[in-house]
């Protein structure tokens, strides 16, 4: 029993290691050649995100992770959507970008992103990162995803704001997408995965037997898009309760 545990303390050490060497590769070879042509012209982006799905496509494919997909996306082309999914891994952006793949997009996420080396310059220019202990930052990105929604150009949301505790199914959703969806009046896409906290669960324990994780299928239930038109800000409580409860019964029932 104690050489099993520790080779799989061995496998998972190596497996981690090589999750961080193919994010630094693929960022070199193929975002930041990318990034550099879309700072010349920053209307270049949705001819260029065909790079960030060829960078999450080979992300998981060098994991051994292969998407499942039950259901469709039904979006129609050049309109902006607000997608949502169930925050659990740090493969949670390549699954999500890998799925939506035809609709370009980009993350709301935290502004503390921009000081990991290399992609935190490529994502704060790319990106929309918010402080959410500044109230100025909260306006700037109002008028960012405008700018983006108008552009033809959908969002990426984890409703939860963080990873929860492994323990945690889904924890409470924070109203930030459900209110930009109904103030843009933009349809909300959700997404729930079923497979990312077992394949490869987010861990703070360093690389020696981090996350502990294997390679397998990655399931994704696509639920089609929820019209916010006529709906008004009184309605985000609602629809973030309803999305949640998608979730939970996907989850519960997989």
């Amino acid at each position: 029993m104690k050489l099993v545990k520790v080779a799989k303390y061995i496998f998972w050490t190596f497996y981690n290691i090589w999750f961080y060497l193919l994010v630094f590769v693929f960022t070199i070879i193929i975002i930041l050649p990318s990034f550099l042509i879309i700072l010349l012209n920053r209307n270049w982006y949705k001819k260029f995100y065909v790079m960030g799905v060829l960078w999450s496509d080979l992300i998981l494919l060098g994991m051994g992770m292969f998407p499942s997909r039950k259901g469709n996306i039904k979006t129609k082309k050049n309109s902006p959507y607000i997608f949502v999914a169930n925050h659990v891994s740090m493969i949670d952006v390549m699954l999500l970008v890998s799925t939506v793949r035809k609709n370009p997009l980009v993350f709301i996420g935290k502004k503390e992103l921009d000081k990991i080396p290399i992609f935190g310059s490529i994502y704060k220019r790319t990106m929309i990162l918010v402080d959410r202990s500044s109230n100025d930052s909260k306006k700037q990105v109002f008028e960012q995803t405008k700018k983006k929604l108008n552009a033809g150009i959908s969002l990426g949301i984890f409703p939860e704001g963080t990873v929860p505790g492994l323990e945690v199914e889904l924890a409470p959703f924070k109203h930030g997408a459900f209110t930009m969806a109904i103030e843009h009046q933009v349809p909300i896409v959700p997404m729930t995965f079923l497979d990312n906290k077992k394949r490869f669960p987010w861990s703070f324990g360093g690389l020696i037997g981090g996350s502990k994780g294997t390679p397998g299928i990655l399931r994704v239930k696509i639920h089609e898009p929820i019209e916010t038109k006529g709906m008004v800000k009184e309605d985000r409580v609602k629809l973030s309760e309803d999305v949640r409860k998608l979730m939970l019964d996907d989850l519960r029932n997989s």
